[in-house]
């Protein structure tokens, strides 16, 4: 459960880099 969160957030980080913008995800809402 704690594994798969962190790759959700580090996944929701790494899109957030790739999009440049400091906007949170739609997955984070």
């Amino acid at each position: 459960m704690d594994m798969e969160l962190g790759v959700n957030i580090d996944h929701v980080a790494t899109l957030r880099q790739a999009r440049g913008t400091t906007y949170p995800d739609p997955a984070d809402a």
